[in-house]
């Protein structure tokens, strides 16, 4: 265990040398997308609090527990149109040592083959991304807890193909007297092994901070998420939007201007958990940034705002979870989580 916590403290200094990349850009964006009802439902947000949802592990490896072992989860989304979205994962224990292996897919259906010309051909193909993902975590002193994740990825597309190694570290703070948790997660630090032609790309690395409370005399606990920490700014120009003012002298798009405050709110996630018994849990949350860069003018649509709910039973539990994207629709998942007495047929 000495040997995994030198691990961890290595990969928290050398991200250091990773703050320039940019948290928008580069391959596999899909280690981006939720792995489970309950991370759509909170918005993307990392969650630091102590759960039975063992999906939080995957995006806080630190919250890893013996108390999860031989609990099983599939998830499934239709994300967008064909786009298929799914993930297994699986908590257990070595010599009380909390692990987890998750399998993360997503299929983009299958596309008309054309040559040069935009002629179709007649022929289809198919394009996928995969994670195989290993979790590890320990508790420090009963109040600080810490984990990696060690990630293989792969990608085919028709005839290309990409392979990248990388890893996630977090450490979470629980007080729970104060029923009050916070931590720091640095995600997807490593490097295309194989990319897709000759030039590599950078995978999506970011850097996070994420603080969650139950209120001491109210069913609630809220989330908040500050993401993408390596990059003060995540705006983007949209130079194609017709809506965009033209510069009377050169006749080119006008760059959009933001304040500070504009640029600082796009790093915040807000969730809240209505917690109104231990069987039974709504969701919800807001993703500003999400809500700024999916809005359609003089549409409706609450891009960014997600919901769902929790189901907990003696030997399962379910989660469902609705995204928005805008006005022209969202996204469903559907979470079904195996406990270890589903296993144990004695009465």
């Amino acid at each position: 265990m000495q040997n995994f916590k030198i691990l961890l403290f290595f990969l928290l200094f050398t991200s250091v040398q990773l703050f320039a990349q940019n948290g928008g850009n580069g391959v596999f964006q899909f280690l981006n997308l939720p792995n489970s009802s309950r991370t759509a439902a909170l918005g993307m947000g990392y969650q630091v609090a102590p759960m039975q949802d063992i999906s939080v592990s995957f995006i806080n490896p630190s919250l890893l527990s013996t108390k999860q072992k031989n609990t099983a989860l599939l998830n499934y989304s239709n994300y967008v149109s064909d786009i298929n979205l799914g993930a297994l994962q699986y908590n257990f224990a070595v010599q009380d040592i909390p692990l987890s292996a998750t399998l993360l897919y997503i299929n983009y259906g299958s596309f008309n083959e054309t040559n040069i010309s935009g002629e179709q051909t007649g022929n289809t193909f198919s394009g996928g991304d995969y994670l195989l993902n290993i979790g590890i975590g320990h508790n420090w002193n009963k109040q600080i807890y810490y984990g990696l994740n060690f990630k293989t990825i792969y990608g085919a597309y028709d005839i290309y193909r990409s392979f990248a190694l990388a890893a996630d570290a977090s450490i979470t703070y629980q007080d729970t007297v104060n029923n009050f948790s916070g931590g720091i997660i640095l995600k997807n630090m490593g490097y295309q092994l194989k990319p897709f032609n000759n030039q590599r790309e950078n995978l999506p690395f970011e850097i996070a901070l994420a603080i969650s409370q139950k209120l001491k005399y109210a069913p609630f606990r809220y989330h908040i998420t500050y993401n993408n920490l390596q990059q003060f700014d995540l705006t983007f120009q949209d130079l194609e939007n017709p809506e965009n003012q033209i510069d009377l002298v050169t006749g080119e798009p006008i760059a959009v201007q933001y304040s500070k405050a504009q640029k600082l709110m796009r790093h915040f996630v807000f969730g809240l958990e209505l917690m109104l018994s231990d069987a039974f849990q709504l969701q919800s949350s807001y993703n500003v940034r999400r809500n700024q860069e999916l809005s359609i003018s003089n549409t409706g649509g609450a891009p960014g705002l997600s919901f769902g709910f929790a189901l907990q039973l003696k030997r399962l539990s379910f989660s469902y979870a609705h995204s928005r994207l805008n006005v022209a629709g969202g996204n469903n998942f559907f979470t079904l989580q195996l406990k270890p007495s589903i296993f144990n047929t004695k009465k």
